[in-house]
Order: structure tokens, then sequence, then C-alpha cells
């Protein structure tokens, strides 16, 4: 079952949302808060896959609230769902998976649920294991070696790679290139960084729910969350 959180200051919404959620096959609502800080504290509780989050709510705005989510799991698919269209952009920016509009139509929600179903379930595929990265960018394409990759990172719009002896700049998103580097010695350590833990030199307090991640000849450095810091250790 994918694990869902609901944030919205209207209980009538949230129950409404509550009941067609749980009505797409697959899916399960954890709890339902009613403003940012208590959908911070539920988070922290339940770790939900999926958050649906109003934005104008007491207190912490959704924004900030989905801000704090992804920084402790920058995996969580957030799904916006507001009467405002002004806060889309930022929205956006910070990798909204979804942005709905209240009052939205079933058929609207359920396209949104089965996109996410059909993404989280995409790792019961055969995988298949490529030695190059196929790298789209301004000029063209280049064929990167795997096994050089140290780093990739958002840098503004675009995302750059660092290897050991080059970069690239592409507009390719790193869900995308993340995909193609599923079954390497890589990481998803933040919502803006993947990282070859091969190359991984030192791992240094930043917060107090992240670290930096020191790579061994690279003056670039990474983030790490605290979860994926737990999660880093227990591979090691």
């Amino acid at each position: 079952m994918i694990s869902v959180l609901i944030v919205d200051d209207n209980e009538k919404m949230a129950q409404i949302l509550k009941s067609a959620i749980e009505n797409q096959s697959g899916f399960e609502v954890k709890a339902v808060g009613s403003d940012g800080e208590s959908g911070l504290a539920l988070f922290d509780e339940y770790k939900t896959e999926v958050v649906f989050m109003d934005i104008e709510m007491p207190g912490m705005s959704g924004i900030d609230c989905a801000k704090e989510i992804l920084i402790r799991e920058p995996d969580t698919y957030i799904v916006f769902s507001t009467a405002y269209t002004q806060y889309m952009g930022e929205a956006f920016e910070m990798y909204a998976f979804d942005y709905m509009l209240k009052p939205f139509k079933l058929d609207r929600l359920r396209g949104t649920l089965t996109r996410i179903s059909d993404l989280l379930n995409r790792d019961e595929k055969p995988v298949i294991k490529l030695d190059k990265l196929l790298l789209k960018n301004r000029d063209g394409m280049s064929f990167v070696d795997i096994d050089e990759i140290m780093l990739v990172f958002r840098e503004g719009s675009r995302t750059k790679l660092i290897t050991r002896r080059s970069s690239y700049t592409t507009n390719m998103n790193l869900n995308t290139i993340e995909e193609k580097l599923v079954g390497e010695a890589f990481m998803r350590t933040h919502k803006s960084y993947i990282v070859n833990l091969k190359h991984i030199s030192e791992i240094l307090p930043y917060g107090r729910w992240t670290h930096v991640v020191k790579l061994k000849g690279l003056r670039e450095d990474a983030l790490i969350t605290h979860e994926k810091m737990q999660r880093l250790e227990e591979l090691l």
C-alpha cells in the first residue's frame, strides 16, 4: 500500500480528499493534519510516501511545511491542493509532483494517483545495466562513462554532472538521471544531489537534519538528509 498524509485546515475538504484517495486501489491515508506544524509532526511519525498539502493555513504555510518535509525525505511526492494559482511557480521550484486547484474533479485526482503508483512500482520492472550515460545537452548528446561519474546536482534550472576528468551541463532532471543509475553505486542523498558512494571522503554535520558530503578531489560538496544518512550507515 502507498502511504499518504493529508494536510488541510478545511476539515470537510480533507475528509472528501481522504475518502477519494482511499477509494483508489493501493493507497492508504495514514493521517490528516490541520496546519503546517501538525503536518510536519505527522510526517515525522509516519514518513508517508505521498503528501497532499494545502497552502494557505494558519501558522506554517503549506509551502514551508513541504520544504521541511523534502529536507527530511527528498523522495516524497508532494501534491499541492489549493484554491490559489499564485503559488504554482514556487511549488514547482521545489520539485512538487503536482498542483491541483480546488475544487478539483475526481478524474484529475485519479490521474495523479495513477501516475504516482506507476512511478513507485517501476522498481519491480527488470533493470538493464548500462556502462554509459547518454546525456542530452545544448550542443547535442554526450556519452559519459558511468564509473567516472562522481556527483550530479541541480544548479539553478539545469543539472550539472561532475566526472573525474570533466563536467557536463544538461536540461535532464535528476529523476531521469537517477533512473539510469539504478543498480550502480549511487545514492540520491538529497532532492538536489546524487552521489557516487565510492568517492565519499568524509561526511560532516550541517544543521539538525542534514550533513555535508565531501568527495575525493572535488571542490563541490553535496548534502545528505538525516534519513539518507541512516540508510548509508546501514549499507556500510
